[in-house]
């Protein structure tokens, strides 16, 4: 069994609206809330032999799938931005995902969402776009955060040969320490 998480939020909520939280680099720029979507997002998954699959035949490939026994209905909001250090520049915008219950919101409106998903539909982004630009506000700051790194002065770092294998004899001992940083915090709430 197998849990999907399709976003890494810190969750929080108050007795009026709901907020999520995604830390980025700082260097990142051009936060925009792009629209919403309605999804099930799995919440319980099995992985399974493909019946009648040869790993080694012809069209050679994985022989197991990964199949969702349950799921759970969410609005999904996307939030585009420009990535500012080391980009692919083919790439340059990235998105985040914040994932909400649908319960929050009005049952027609979460309807007329579902009717208009998935994203990749030719219609309904007008729609997708107006039910996040009603239901979500977003806002991005600066935030220090302390994290660990490697404390190299007090560990014991083993060198590696040209084989891949460590220097005989040496036993590696990694110490960490905190450290601050600067990250960018993402905020998407419900209105």
């Amino acid at each position: 069994m197998k849990l999907l998480a399709l976003a890494l939020a810190l969750v929080s909520s108050s007795a009026f609206a709901s907020s999520q939280s995604i830390d980025v680099a700082a260097a990142h720029t051009g936060f925009k809330m792009d629209q919403a979507v309605y999804s099930l997002i799995p919440t319980k998954t099995e992985i399974r032999e493909i019946p009648g699959c040869n790993p080694n035949g012809e069209n050679s490939g994985p022989c197991w799938e990964e199949v969702v026994l349950e799921s759970k209905p969410m609005v999904q909001v996307f939030v585009d931005y420009t990535e500012g250090v080391f980009r692919d520049p083919e790439a340059a915008q990235s998105y985040l995902t914040f994932n909400f219950e649908v319960s929050e919101f009005n049952a027609d409106a979460v309807a007329s969402l579902k009717n208009a998903s998935p994203m990749w539909r030719l219609g309904g982004g007008s729609v997708r776009k107006a039910f996040a630009r009603n239901n979500f506000s977003l806002s991005t700051k600066l935030a220090a955060r302390t994290i660990q790194v490697v404390d190299v002065r007090n560990s014991t770092i083993c060198q590696v040969m040209e084989s891949g294998d460590i220097v005989p004899g040496c036993v590696e001992n990694i110490v960490y320490k905190p450290a601050q940083t600067t990250v960018r915090e993402v905020t998407v709430s419900t209105k």
